[in-house]
């Protein structure tokens, strides 16, 4: 999961390697980039054993960079040219992936888990899996043993992010829901003989972590059963209208809050058989744009939901998904209030109900689409213009059964958007300021990231470079407003979807480690000591204030 490439599957067999002959200058070079399209240097190599391969790199002094699904990349990911000035280069290690994993025997160390191999412990409700496989797979493999069982690892990556790339980056996705929620123990391999197996609270010290602590091998992981039925349910709503954002929200608390069960168990929501999973946003714009790019049947589908937000005066999309053992309709009426006859104030005259299957595909590409272009156009140079430039938030905030804190945290972002598209009126012609909304509206995690994507003519780096300084400028204020919204009203900040860099950046923001609330200057300072006691071959990639006492 931690990179992209330019042509992230072809050729991956041809390039993999065994222990027994590790010319690791002779490979071929890795063709990684980061999310705005910047190529980062290293050498690739596929193995499925992944602890002799590290053991092998250290030995012969070369830095490690983890590589996992390369369905994502961030900043942290990149390194200046001196930090590597020690060692004989840099080796990408990527777990060897496989078309079908290879089930093993229920009791096989975890330490001794290959890169394509699962082992399920029914009776203990546990599934093992090496760090090449992907999370649609271990499903897949659960499903041999139940219809309904399955990992609550809810990325929308589930079919291309590997498991060991996903504890990498702390991922989460519509349910918010850290791995470590669910993990059981990771196996980690740091250039020893045997991978170290990692549990209970030091799990942290891998999770978020970027590969910076040492290379996940294989993962075990707690599985539950799930009600039978999936459904979706969009409701166009008005993003300026943070109250009755709020409200919604609130009202639909209820059936968010999930407790996890024992391993093996069957989750149920505090309300009834009816648990939503995620609340997801998507503006109006994001989904126009997705059209002109999309295929049948998802255009039609889209353009079905933009002619709702226009019935509706709406300029955003809730999107509500979740498990039930009833029908959507079912579903609908149970979430109605009807007192109202409407879902925690937003009117259901315009919504649209998916249901399992073809549907529910659908809807997903939709709901994923709109900020994959997004994330597609920030990175893709277009003719007569410079690289774009992108920046995207990453602030996760659980609130209390508040509508006035649920509020607070909306309007902060209200105004961001008011002030990108501010600066968009005042750089045209010079700069094109795209912006597009969509993510996390859950109560336990509002995370709706805000994608800015500039877009500047060749010749105009002054230009871009001015307006990326107020982007960075605004989005600093909002981090700002953000803290305080969570200070004042009982809210906590508990990161972001990237782990520690996210942890890092909104430090930053806030002017330092010293202005942080006291749980994330703790995660920070066990960050720093876990990256401090790492091998330098893999921290050398770590942000400087994690490689070093705070001053």
């Amino acid at each position: 999961m931690l990179w992209s490439a330019a042509s992230p599957h072809d050729n991956a067999a041809r390039f993999a390697m065994t222990t027994a002959s590790l010319d690791f200058s002779a490979l071929p070079e890795a063709e990684l980039t980061d999310d705005s399209g910047r190529r980062l240097k290293a050498r690739l190599c596929v193995t499925a054993d992944i602890t002799h391969t590290i053991a092998e790199a250290v030995r012969q002094n070369w830095a490690v960079m983890p590589t996992g699904g390369l369905t994502s990349a961030i900043g942290s990911y990149d390194y200046s040219a001196p930090s590597v000035d020690d060692f004989a280069g840099v080796v990408a290690i990527r777990p060897r992936a496989a078309a079908m994993p290879d089930i093993v025997a229920a009791d096989t160390p975890l330490e001794r888990l290959a890169s394509h191999q699962i082992a399920i412990d029914k009776e203990s409700g546990l599934i093992s899996a090496g760090a090449g496989l992907t999370f649609a797979q271990v499903n897949a493999a659960l499903a041999e043993i139940g219809p309904n069982l399955r990992v609550l690892i809810d990325l929308t990556s589930v079919a291309s992010a590997f498991v060991g790339g996903v504890i990498a980056t702390g991922g989460m996705g519509p349910l918010r829901l850290l791995p470590s929620k669910i993990v059981d123990a990771v196996a980690l391999a740091d250039g020893g003989d045997t991978p170290r197996l990692i549990e209970g609270d030091d799990l942290d010290r891998v999770e978020g972590m970027q590969g910076w602590t040492g290379m996940v091998t294989a993962v075990r992981l707690r599985f539950f059963e799930v009600p039978s039925s999936e459904f979706g349910l969009v409701l166009p709503v008005q993003g300026s209208d943070t109250d009755t954002m709020a409200g919604l929200l609130v009202y639909l608390r209820r059936w968010t809050q999930i407790a996890l069960p024992a391993p093996g168990g069957r989750i149920a929501g505090e309300a009834d058989e009816t648990v939503l999973n995620g609340i997801e946003l998507v503006s109006r714009d994001s989904l126009s744009a997705f059209i002109a790019h999309a295929e049948e049947p998802a255009r039609s589908k889209a353009e079905g939901l933009l002619q709702s937000c226009d019935y509706a005066g709406a300029d955003m999309l809730a999107c509500l998904t979740g498990w039930s053992e009833q029908s959507i309709d079912d579903v609908l009426m149970s979430l109605l209030d009807p007192e109202t006859e409407t879902i925690g104030g937003v009117m259901i005259d315009f919504g649209v109900g998916f249901s399992s299957g073809a549907e529910m595909e659908t809807f997903r590409a939709i709901r994923e689409g709109a900020p994959d272009l997004a994330r597609t156009r920030a990175r893709v140079a277009r003719p007569g213009k410079l690289k774009p430039w992108s920046s995207s938030t990453d602030v996760n905030i659980a609130f209390p059964a508040d509508s006035s804190a649920a509020a607070a945290i909306l309007e902060s972002y209200a105004d961001y958007r008011q002030a990108i598209r501010a600066l968009s009126r005042e750089l045209d012609g010079a700069v094109e300021v795209e912006l597009s909304a969509y993510g996390h509206l859950s109560p336990v995690g509002i995370d709706p990231h805000h994608r800015v994507t500039l877009v500047a003519p060749e010749g105009s780096q002054a230009a871009l470079a001015a307006a990326r300084l107020a982007v960075a400028a605004n989005k600093r204020t909002l981090i700002h407003d953000l803290l305080f919204a969570a200070q004042r009203h009982g809210a906590t900040i508990t990161g972001g979807e990237k782990g520690v860099p996210s942890l890092v950046e909104i430090a930053r923001a806030a002017g330092g480690e010293g202005r942080l609330p006291n749980d994330l200057k703790a995660r920070l300072e066990r960050a720093r000591q876990a990256v401090m006691a790492a091998p330098v071959q893999f921290s050398f990639r770590a942000p400087a204030e994690l490689r070093a006492e705070p001053a």
